[in-house]
């Protein structure tokens, strides 16, 4: 086994956080002091470490091999959104087929812990997962196209798509993820994604969508509104989410003067997800 492992200033949290979130093999520890946090991840080869240790910086270092299938066996308990889906991390044929027939009338969606945020258990993720269930509902029965930015594991796309959108295109800036997000479209069969890598910071479209979701950090966001708002037509929802409580006014200023408005707002925790459109 092998360990990647950085110091971070403190003030980083949030954002190591979300980026190995629902890897259980990610560990992140308060030094002495409390102005430090150390990130460790452990990782089965070491040219994962390697990998990580290319975007991030930080070192690499062989560990005694020991426990690691109990750690990775158990793929914990299923999320449930709404009535009309369910993530889980099981992958297994056989698992798969006990859930489909326990939770009868669910789409099941089957995403792993990997090195890519976005499985379905952070609040942030499970908030857009929930807006994006009662999108599909309304919309059932109609044409609708999905954007996903930023979209990590694929999670949103992924579930759009068996929900009922006939299009979805997937983007993000790490080649990781979008490695993670297409194993991911071809584990749940679903043909209507695209997964492309994209710096949503040099993005744009002539394309409009439905819908329209972005799970990002709040500065990322900001300079987004004004080309999210251009892929929006009448009609059409944007939903976010990885928004901190204190970054909230000045993201919503921003939005708001891009053209958009937030009908909806919720509050999870520390963290600000939404649902709007158009001005």
């Amino acid at each position: 086994m092998w360990v990647w492992s950085k110091l971070s200033a403190a003030k980083w949290e949030d954002a190591w956080e979300e980026r190995f979130h629902g890897n259980r093999n990610a560990v992140m520890t308060w030094l002495k002091g409390g102005k430090s946090v150390r990130v460790d991840v452990y990782c089965e080869e070491e040219v994962q470490a390697l990998e990580i240790a290319a975007q991030f910086g930080g070192l690499v270092k062989e560990v005694a091999d020991k426990n690691w299938v109990a750690l990775s066996a158990d793929p914990g308990p299923p999320i449930k959104i709404r009535g009309s889906l369910l993530v889980t991390a099981e992958v297994t044929p056989p698992g798969l087929r006990e859930l489909l027939e326990l939770h009868e009338g669910r789409v099941v969606v089957s995403i792993p812990p990997e090195m890519a945020f976005g499985t379905g258990d952070h609040p942030t993720t499970a908030a857009c997962l929930r807006f994006l269930a009662d999108e599909a509902r309304a919309r059932k029965g109609r044409h609708w196209r999905m954007l996903d930015l930023g979209c990590g594991s694929g999670v949103l796309a992924i579930a759009a798509n068996l929900l009922g959108a006939e299009e979805c295109e997937a983007l993000d800036f790490d080649p990781q993820a979008v490695e993670v997000a297409r194993h991911n479209v071809e584990r749940n069969e679903a043909n209507g994604v695209q997964v492309k890598e994209v710096d949503i910071r040099e993005w744009s479209t002539e394309q409009q969508y439905e819908v329209v979701a972005a799970n990002l950090f709040a500065d990322v966001l900001q300079v987004s509104f004004g080309k999210i708002r251009r892929a929006l037509g009448p009609g059409c929802v944007f939903i976010l989410s990885g928004v901190l409580r204190e970054q909230w006014a000045e993201t919503e200023e921003a939005g708001r003067t891009a053209g958009l408005d937030f009908e909806v707002v919720k509050k999870k925790g520390k963290w600000i997800s939404a649902k709007g459109g158009l001005a």
